[in-house]
């Protein structure tokens, strides 16, 4: 069986899986009546509705599995997989079960939520744009936008040759934004403080080092929120 083919198995195998995850999360959500629910059938493409394929959507999905189809070749002959490639693994699937749900959402298939982020803690994100899009889908949540670094030092790890005028700039930049945030935290007395970084950029990683230093804080991946 060559890879092309081997692929479109994965693909099926992991639709399959992506709903029995589904199933299961209703089971584990709605336990207290799961025995009354046993009995309802599970969602079926016979109630697609009419709609309009999420083509960056289904893409992503696919291109996500394919990623995960590596572990096939890797892990060969046996599939087993540790620790780390186990979260990693599993990662991609629900990846791509969230990209395939907003998929499904397309054609009137319902799927349950969970609440995006805990509205008790303080979220530092490092520009507006995630900000934006966190108070669009959780309007009270507590959030602050650094709009870069919260050391001026940071910056020379990012771009080396910053010029020193630039940098007292950035400085007087950085104390304002650590003094909004220590008024954040003695107005609303957060239950933790959090920050959400992109894995892929080095200026959020080195915004939660600063925050870690600070505040206490602590960390998610912006992957791991459904947005």
């Amino acid at each position: 069986m060559n890879r092309i083919e081997d692929s479109k198995n994965l693909i099926k195998r992991a639709i399959f899986t992506i709903s029995e995850l589904n199933k299961l999360e209703y089971k584990l959500d709605n336990n207290p009546i799961y025995d009354a629910m046993e009995h309802k059938s599970p969602l079926n493409y016979k109630e697609a509705k009419p709609g309009k394929i999420n083509i960056e959507e289904f893409k992503n999905a696919i291109y996500t599995l394919i990623e995960a189809d590596d572990f096939l070749y890797k892990k060969a002959p046996m599939h087993n997989l540790n620790d780390q490639e186990a979260m990693e693994f599993c990662k991609l699937i629900f990846k791509s079960k969230k990209h395939l749900d907003n998929v499904l959402k397309e054609f009137g298939f319902k799927f349950q939520e969970s609440p995006l982020l805990d509205e008790r803690a303080l979220y530092i994100v490092s520009n507006k744009k995630l900000l934006k899009n966190l108070k669009g889908k959780m309007p009270n949540i507590n959030i602050i936008s650094t709009e870069g670094v919260l050391n001026p030092e940071d910056m020379k790890i990012i771009r080396p040759n910053i010029p020193e005028k630039t940098l007292k700039g950035i400085s007087k930049k950085c104390e304002i934004t650590i003094k909004e945030i220590n008024r954040l935290i003695d107005k609303l007395k957060p239950s933790e403080i959090i920050v959400i970084v992109d894995d892929n950029n080095k200026g959020d990683e080195l915004i939660y080092e600063r925050a870690k230093e600070l505040f206490n804080a602590k960390k998610i991946s912006v992957e791991d929120i459904n947005l």
